[in-house]
């Protein structure tokens, strides 16, 4: 791993972190669908890194959040789940031949189909296990099912909508 990488998963952090508890915490529509832009840097890990330090680099985003969230630890499992998830959803979409050299999977590398069933799959996992944890059982289902699939929706589209706007197409 390149020091290059090294600085570029550092900045990624604060970056993703201080806009998900400066701006996004507070985001909330209808009072259903909550934004977790942070789980995009988990998604966005160089595939380079091994998968015990993608969940270790998970679990730390997902604590730091949870001191700013002053929740007790569900972002953390929920990100670690998600990072461990990770390499075997790769696994699964990833064609026989392979891909050409990708060191990110994102909107600039992959196209938006990819993207599309990459995230969204682990985005929903992330919010499954966040609301259920938060909500301590499955007493509201339906009212956490909805907060999940709603969250999901806006998560992903205001993922989709960062890489547009501040990530350049590879050409």
């Amino acid at each position: 791993m390149s020091n290059r990488t090294i600085i570029s998963v550092i900045v990624s952090f604060f970056l993703y972190v201080l806009f998900q508890v400066l701006l996004l915490k507070n985001f909330i529509l209808f009072d259903t669908a909550f934004c977790f832009l942070y789980v995009a840097f988990i998604l966005m890990l160089p595939l380079e890194l091994g998968p015990l330090v993608i969940m270790i680099i998970a679990f730390i985003a997902g604590f730091t959040l949870d001191i700013f969230y002053d929740s007790i630890g569900i972002n953390a499992a929920a990100s670690t789940l998600i990072a461990f998830l990770r390499p075997y959803w790769l696994n699964i979409i990833t064609p026989r031949g392979g891909y050409e050299e990708i060191e990110i999977p994102n909107l600039k590398t992959l196209d938006f189909g990819w993207f599309f069933t990459y995230s969204l799959p682990l985005i929903f996992i992330h919010h499954l296990a966040l609301f259920y944890l938060e909500a301590g059982g499955f007493d509201l289902f339906f009212q956490t099912l909805s907060k999940v699939f709603f969250s999901t929706i806006l998560s992903f589209f205001v993922i989709v909508l960062i890489q547009y706007l501040f990530y350049k197409k590879a050409t």
